[in-house]
């Protein structure tokens, strides 16, 4: 060390040294805010799950890590399998520590859902820690808000989602679905050996598809990412959705839980340094998703702006563009224009809802659609029988409509059976804001709730011995115990239901019939597993290879 620093050291050392022998309540000070801080963390990590918590009788797995808690295991595991797994270990009530001693209930029973997400829903809102990392990507939108506001937002946004306007929409669907058969159809003719198909990744397709649906049935945009391979929204979602691992999901939930974390992340300051996030393993990740979130704004913002320019349409115009944001343009207008008053959406909170359409409503889609493949890829009578029964009605006419494929009975075994199975978005959380007893436990104010959508999809004591199975005939002759609203949650419960699941079905359904009609669907390779990602929403990992067939090629036919 060199003299100037020894001394300036040594200097400095005295000094300490002499203030804090004038003052010795700084020693005493610094002691007992150590020894606060190491009660505290002594005591939520090991005292309080073990001696104290009005929860340590519940049944559950191990502690775990007596940091971590069973946080680790969930992350690496399948999304819902190891909570299926205590569940079954440990029955319809389980206790789970996680990260920080921090606890866990998991409810299986009607009544108990019922009372989380039904009739006591305002007391047990979604966590913050989710509406942040939801907000990060769909805004302060429908998904994120609550209580009253939700109320609000929901009762607006109603009309838009009437089966009235789901019937005039539907044929804005096929230009998309015509699109996909068109160049499914033109990869296996390709080959060399047309006859053999060809394996493509069938996620990426259907996602391509289903960001074309919701951009012309949301927002009356154009976004062809079906033929345009660097069409700038899709990339930008590709990014999004690649950044979707357990591992980045937890860095994120770390991140965004701080407060004013999403509007920092968010803001054009941070975007123009986001070089500096990349130097960081924590932050790396957050780059890429300023950078999507920034194309995607973008782009929303424009498609907002053109949608505003409706307003002096009549609500009522049946001659009026039919898309959900144009009605609710219009709706906001009438609302404007009343002397009564009421709830009308300010031009910031449209924006969120832009957000939350493109997010919500085209991923979880496509995942839905993948996975519903790859079942039938695995059940070949199933989707011979599909096929029987679509393929007279696209032979009458290539695009039905909502109520031809409402009343298509297989159609809705293989659907509502796939999603039952294989629920898009796996689980979610609610937090309570008081104490009560739920189930006949005394739940503390500010347990979390894992809601396991999954789990409660494949639980045998409502569907029986072969519940975790693809059987869509299960459809045709409902269990004794099924409860038509809390033993499949794919699309939650409650106020904050999915108000685009009737869309969302009808979707799925023409976009399958269309494809079954036309090709045959297999698996890639011998002894192929499927890999569901476990984060927000459960889509394949590796693209959902399937080996695929066109219908009309084939010699037995």
């Amino acid at each position: 060390m060199s003299p100037v620093l020894s001394t300036v050291f040594e200097s400095t050392w005295q000094h300490a040294t002499q203030l804090v022998g004038n003052r010795p309540f700084l020693i005493y000070g610094a002691i007992g805010i150590l020894g606060w801080l190491f009660w505290k963390i002594i005591y939520q990590l090991f005292l309080y799950p073990r001696f104290f918590s009005p929860l340590r009788f519940v049944p559950g797995p191990s502690l775990g890590h007596p940091i971590y808690g069973q946080f680790v295991e969930i992350i690496k595991g399948e999304a819902g399998i190891p909570q299926r797994a205590w569940v079954k270990e440990h029955g319809p009530v389980v206790r789970v520590v996680g990260p920080l001693g921090i606890e866990r209930l998991i409810f299986m029973k009607p009544e108990s859902i019922q009372k989380i997400m039904v009739s006591d829903w305002v007391d047990y809102p979604r966590p913050r820690f989710m509406r942040e990392t939801l907000a990060s990507v769909t805004g302060y939108g429908l998904l994120t808000v609550t209580g009253n506001e939700h109320k609000q937002m929901r009762k607006a946004m109603n009309p838009a989602f009437s089966i009235p306007n789901l019937m005039a929409q539907s044929d804005m669907y096929y230009e998309a679905i015509e699109g996909l058969v068109e160049i499914v159809r033109s990869e296996i003719e390709s080959q060399e050996k047309p006859l053999d198909g060809k394996v493509l990744p069938m996620y990426e397709w259907c996602s391509k598809a289903t960001l074309d649906i919701i951009c012309e049935t949301a927002f009356g945009y154009k976004s062809d990412s079906l033929h345009n391979p660097h069409n700038e929204l899709a990339e930008a979602y590709d990014t999004l959705t690649s950044l979707q691992t357990g591992p980045n999901l937890a860095k994120f939930i770390l991140i965004l839980s701080v407060p004013g974390a999403v509007r920092f992340i968010n803001s054009d300051w941070a975007y123009q340094r986001r070089h500096w996030f990349r130097k960081f393993y924590a932050t790396a990740q957050l780059a890429p998703l300023m950078e999507s979130m920034h194309e995607i704004r973008k782009i929303s913002a424009v498609m907002l702006k053109e949608k505003l320019r409706d307003t002096n349409i009549a609500a009522s115009d049946t001659n009026a563009k039919r898309d959900i944001m144009s009605l609710l343009v219009r709706a906001r207008k009438t609302d404007q224009d009343s002397k009564a008053g009421g709830y009308a959406m300010s031009d910031e909170a449209m924006m969120d809802q832009v957000l939350t359409f493109l997010g919500a409503g085209h991923e979880t889609t496509a995942s839905g659609l993948a996975w519903t493949l790859w079942l039938l890829a695995k059940d070949p009578k199933s989707q011979q029988k599909l096929r029987e029964e679509v393929t007279p009605i696209f032979a009458e006419n290539p695009r039905p409509g909502y109520r031809t494929l409402k009343d298509l009975q297989w159609l809705d075994c293989v659907v509502q059976e796939s999603l039952r199975l294989m629920p898009p978005v796996p689980m979610t959380f609610r937090q309570a804001a008081k104490t009560d007893y739920i189930d006949g436990v005394l739940v503390p104010k500010g347990t979390i709730f894992y809601i396991p959508i999954r789990v409660i999809n494949t639980w045998k004591e409502i569907w029986g011995e072969d519940a975790e199975e693809f059987n869509p005939s299960r459809w045709l002759n409902l269990p004794a115990k099924y409860n038509s609203t809390f033993s499949t949650l794919t699309f939650i419960a409650g106020p904050h239901a999915c108000i685009g699941k009737t869309m969302s079905i009808i979707e799925m359904k023409a976009v399958i019939a269309a494809l079954v009609a036309n090709f045959e669907f297999e698996p890639a390779y011998a002894g192929q597993v499927p890999q569901p990602t476990a984060a927000v929403t459960m889509k394949p990992k590796d693209n959902m290879p399937l080996r695929v067939r066109a219908v009309s090629m084939r010699t037995d036919k």
